[in-house]
């Protein structure tokens, strides 16, 4: 029997299997990059770069991942925006999110 090196990453591909390819390509990058907790800090620029996408195409893809509970915003530097995988994505429910409240 194979041994499984990477269950998270295959309960991961299997939860996302029915989503177009370019959202599994994101969720895949956030997985590799940030794993299931961490926020990946890194631009949507240079995220879609590494995906070989063009950035708005990138950008619109997160976006709708964000707002299906797939991808979760972190936190924000300037105009940055910095995502984790969401509790869609993990297959866990977030305790404590991440939200910062300013007031």
């Amino acid at each position: 029997m194979p041994r499984h090196l990477y269950p998270e990453l295959e309960a991961l591909a299997q939860r996302i299997s029915a989503l177009p390819h370019l959202k599994q390509n994101v969720l895949m990058r956030y997985a590799i990059l940030g794993g299931l907790e961490t926020s990946v800090e890194k631009t949507a620029a240079e995220l879609a770069e590494m995906a070989g996408v063009p950035a708005p195409h990138f950008s619109k893809a997160r976006r709708e991942l964000e707002a299906d509970g797939w991808l979760e915003f972190t936190h924000k530097e300037g105009q940055v925006k910095f995502f984790r995988l969401g509790e869609r994505a993990t297959g866990r429910e977030v305790v404590v999110p991440l939200h910062r409240i300013t007031g």
